[in-house]
């Protein structure tokens, strides 16, 4: 019942997602998406399964626009472009093992204190996630993949077709500008969506093939059929389920600011000192950093790997 609508919401969200996507290339797998009440939940599940196998070391084939084996590489972006959101992993994974001391040292108000302040100085305090990364400027127009699919599709309808095809890409690229102008502001007012956007808006694709992982029959069905998915509609997915872990830890980290600075307000008030508790703080910790996992699952480990290894030796 709720499938549809799911889907079409799906695809209104991820039309403008695209457009931000250059030279691209994705892996795709296909999987039956049992529906929920939630659809939020709903939208994640079936983003997961569509490209579940994005950083897949083997795939079942290879298909290329014109349907001829080709040699794929997941999407990827250069090194430099992720130390932004492995700086904020560290701190988040940080975090969560300084509420977990916070956590036991309960009884111990000393200790609570100095635990308190740690998480401020790292939760409340700017920690310049994007140093030394050069400054993205904001597009004039969306991808040429994208205005090369519309251009393909207006030639394909009919005349009488062809203005009302025109209107509806004039409006997406207006809600697209509109859209750019407003995740900048909001980067702006928060370092983790800037970091995490950093990598995502240097993600590189391949538009002329991805990895289709379906069942060997049912690869065989769908090329006989001529179903085989639009790219633009699998790169859209790709970076629909990106966006969707994106905000989940930017949720979570919202949610532990806020507990961690009503902790602080307890913690001035000596009366109350010795009813800070952290177990709160720990657990929203705890959902940011399972999101955060979540998202960097989505990235090839040895680049992570090697992200890591560049930020651990800027301490």
């Amino acid at each position: 019942m709720h499938q549809p609508v799911v889907t079409v919401a799906i695809i209104i969200a991820a039309i403008f997602i695209v457009m931000l996507t250059f030279s691209t290339q994705v892996v795709f797998a296909f999987a039956p998406a049992p529906l929920s009440s939630n659809p939020t939940s709903d939208r994640r599940y079936v983003l997961q399964q569509i490209i579940s196998a994005s950083t897949a070391a083997s795939a079942v084939a290879i298909i290329s626009a014109k349907k001829e084996p080709a040699l794929a590489v997941a999407p990827f972006a250069p090194i430099d472009a992720l130390l932004p959101a492995t700086r904020v992993k560290i701190m988040i994974d940080r975090a969560v093992d300084i509420a977990s001391k916070l956590v036991d040292a309960r009884d111990n108000v000393e200790i609570s204190q100095g635990m308190l302040h740690y998480l401020e100085n790292l939760l409340l305090t700017p920690q310049n996630f994007n140093r030394g990364t050069a400054p993205i400027e904001v597009p004039t127009q969306p991808a040429k993949s994208y205005l090369d699919a519309y251009a393909d599709y207006r030639r394909s309808v009919s005349i009488l077709e062809k203005p009302g095809a025109l209107l509806v890409q004039k409006g997406e690229i207006d809600a697209w500008k509109r859209l750019k102008r407003q995740e900048r502001l909001r980067e702006d007012a928060d370092e983790i969506r800037a970091a995490l956007n950093y990598y995502t808006t240097n993600i590189n694709f391949n538009s002329d093939k991805f990895i289709l992982t379906a069942s060997k029959d049912e690869r065989s069905k769908m090329i006989r059929e001529d179903r085989i998915p639009d790219v633009k509609t699998v790169i859209a997915s790709d970076m629909g389920l990106r966006y969707l872990l994106r905000n989940d830890i930017l949720t979570a980290c919202d949610d532990a600011r806020a507990e961690l600075k009503y902790q602080l307000t307890k913690e001035a008030d000596a009366n109350a000192a010795d009813t800070v508790d952290g177990q709160e703080l720990l657990d929203l910790l705890l959902v940011a950093q399972r999101a955060c996992s979540k998202w960097f699952d989505l990235i090839d480990e040895k680049n992570v790997q090697e992200a890591l290894l560049v930020v651990s030796k800027e301490d």
